[in-house]
């Protein structure tokens, strides 16, 4: 069965631009995004096989809408919560918690 992110030989996307396509992070979320899968993936939360069929169960429209590294970390916050590292409270009240920091940082 093939799913939103197996798209080879789909039409209709237009051409893809590289100009600016480089390997260089472009935001530190993506950095910390994917040193935490790394290091989730060392702990043992999870394999690479089940990080992979995370990013493939994303919501089709999501996944067309959302960049590389929002894959990675819709399959880290999937993952983890489904293997019980976190529950999905905990999760959302550690968020809340960051984004008022963040809030006070900038004021």
């Amino acid at each position: 069965m093939r799913s939103i992110a197996d798209m080879g030989g789909m039409q209709g996307f237009g051409p893809i631009n590289r100009a600016h396509d480089d390997t260089r992070f472009k935001a530190e979320w993506e950095a910390k995004t994917f040193a935490v899968n790394i290091l989730s993936l060392a702990a043992g939360c999870f394999n690479i096989d089940e990080s992979r069929s995370s990013m493939e169960n994303m919501p089709p429209l999501d996944y067309l809408a959302t960049s590389y590294f929002e894959h990675w970390l819709y399959s880290l916050e999937d993952l983890l919560v489904s293997k019980g590292v976190f529950t999905q409270e905990e999760y959302r009240a550690q968020i809340a918690e960051l984004a008022a920091k963040e809030a006070g940082h900038a004021a």
